[in-house]
């Protein structure tokens, strides 16, 4: 009998101290986790170029770059020749 009194008030006290624990946000082991990593700046995110990241979006600057390139092409042909 007091075998299954013990075994009682320690299923009790297990059951008390589960109820008693505080709840935790779950997250899966295959999901990146939010927040700075090892390889990943202050954002959480993983940068290839750190400052002004800005991209030329302009017309201008795609068609300045497309002069440059006809004019390495040209003069790439003036040197086989």
């Amino acid at each position: 009998m007091s075998a299954r009194l013990v075994l009682s008030l320690a299923l009790l006290g297990a059951a008390l101290a589960g109820c008693g624990a505080a709840p935790f946000e779950y997250h899966s082991q295959r999901e990146i986790p939010k927040g700075p990593g090892l390889f990943s700046g202050e954002e959480g995110v993983f940068a290839f170029r750190s400052g002004n990241t800005a991209r030329p979006s302009d017309e201008r600057s795609e068609q300045r770059e497309f002069e440059e390139w006809r004019e390495w092409r040209e003069w790439k042909k003036r040197q086989r020749d």
